[in-house]
């Protein structure tokens, strides 16, 4: 089969990090044309150069970084960087990126994309949703060129940076609402669902000897570790066998300042679908076999 052509739109970000560092191990199942970036875990410019940073320790210096959203939709701009670290890859070690990013706004470069698609694309959104949101509104004759967009976002209950809502909800609730409306075919994976898997960190100790990558991924984890959240989107695209899903409708709490970037659940025959489960086991023993294949480096 050819490889599924994949945008993604992130924050990195340790867990968007390894996201990454996992699919651009996979060119023979992700084709990743390029990777557009969104104030979230850190702002714009940090995200920006994050992204760089790791293509070019996965030895893919070819694949474009476009900046985009500095700030959120309507909102004030929040972040994790207590999470993250300032940089947003905190304890990564992981020299300064050798190219610039694109001169090209993160928004056009996904119409571009889409304009240019011989098929439908994959678009991986696994920070805040503002880019998504302003492309579907200004450019909705491009919806049907997105084969699927798949989140990570939300939460059924509780959430991670309130009571209420997970992060990448949160930070953009307006743009979440926009997206979420079922216009678009999405398919969620929600906190419920990646908060579960977080392997020991002997796991991640084991990557020290998987190159540039691994030994970051490692650095990051032992300084504060985080769960597999952004990775369980990689592993829905490279392995969807081992996911369950279900039909949904979701609506995003924008106008309540109490329980703001709430996200619920309702419907069984929604236009949108959803993670119910995953094969835990499996998927950390897949990711482990994808970072294996970077080259230790002395």
């Amino acid at each position: 089969m050819e490889p599924l052509p994949v945008i993604f739109d992130c924050d990195p970000g340790k867990d968007d990090s390894l996201a990454l560092f996992v699919a651009l191990a996979l060119p023979h199942v992700i084709d990743v044309l390029g990777i557009t970036t969104v104030a979230g875990n850190v702002p714009v410019e940090h995200s920006s150069h994050n992204a760089r940073r790791i293509v070019e320790a996965a030895g893919r210096h070819d694949i474009p970084v476009y900046p985009g959203c500095a700030r959120p939709l309507l909102r004030h701009a929040v972040t994790a960087v207590d999470v993250h670290g300032t940089d947003g890859m905190g304890g990564s070690g992981l020299p300064d990126a050798e190219h610039p990013v694109e001169d090209f706004h993160a928004v056009e470069a996904l119409a571009g994309f889409l304009e240019e698609a011989s098929t439908p694309l994959t678009i991986a959104a696994i920070g805040p949703l503002t880019n998504i949101a302003l492309l579907i509104s200004l450019r909705p004759d491009l919806v049907p060129a997105i084969g699927q967009l798949v989140v990570m976002g939300g939460a059924r209950k509780g959430g991670n940076v309130t009571r209420n809502a997970e992060f990448n909800i949160f930070a953009d609730p307006h743009a979440a609402r926009i997206v979420l409306a079922g216009k678009v075919p999405a398919t969620i994976v929600p906190l419920d669902v990646t908060r579960r898997i977080l392997p020991p960190q002997e796991w991640f100790d084991a990557m020290e000897g998987y190159g540039e990558p691994g030994r970051a991924v490692a650095a990051m984890w032992r300084e504060s570790p985080v769960a597999l959240h952004d990775v369980t989107v990689t592993g829905l695209l490279a392995w969807p066998e081992l996911y369950s899903l279900e039909a949904c409708s979701v609506d995003v709490v924008w106008n309540d300042t109490g329980t703001l970037g709430r996200t619920v659940f309702s419907g069984e025959d929604g236009p949108l679908s959803v993670v119910k489960r995953v094969d835990q086991r499996r998927l950390a023993d897949r990711v482990v076999e994808a970072m294996e294949t970077y080259v230790a480096s002395p």
